[in-house]
């Protein structure tokens, strides 16, 4: 391979790392919380609002946290009055929109937590670019002042994770 063209493929690699690192700088996360959860709970959710203030559509491809064994990014169904927790691929946050991750809908499930957490506690998590770069949210442990669908204890929809 001569000069020139180790040059080019230098280039093009460093255009692809600073492409995913502004698409991951162009996403603004905003009030991003996970639901205190009962310690027996095998499953959590978090929740937060994502704005794409960019030209482009930016897609989350994947998500982890160093607190837990699993995260997925999961849509709530209620089918026949039962919620089921459907896994998503990729989550699309549109040029110039947003999407909101909130209970009921759209939201990280937090799978196997490697200590307890409680109200006050912090959870990082990572969102992982289509582009190759990664987003770290700091997201507060806030008690659960719900009585809706995603405030029961999730391990009962552990099913989903037998896919």
């Amino acid at each position: 391979m001569n000069r020139h063209t180790r040059f080019a493929l230098a280039l093009s690699l460093l255009g692809s790392i600073w492409t995913a690192a502004v698409q991951a700088q162009d996403l603004k996360v905003s009030d991003a919380w996970v639901r205190e959860a009962p310690p027996t709970s095998a499953v959590n959710a978090a929740y937060m609002q994502i704005a794409n203030p960019g030209a482009k559509d930016i897609a989350i491809t994947g998500t982890s946290s160093p607190q837990f064994e699993t995260v997925e990014i999961h849509r709530t169904e209620i089918v026949d009055g039962m919620a089921r927790m459907l896994p998503q691929e990729r989550l699309v946050v549109p040029a110039g929109g947003s999407v909101t991750l909130a209970p009921n809908g759209l939201h990280l499930m937090l799978i196997q937590a490697k200590q307890p957490l409680h109200a006050g506690d912090h959870v990082e998590i990572n969102l992982e670019i289509e582009a190759g770069a990664a987003l770290k949210i700091d997201a507060e442990v806030r008690p659960d002042m719900s009585d809706g669908i995603e405030g029961m204890d999730h391990s009962q929809h552990m099913q989903h994770m037998q896919h």
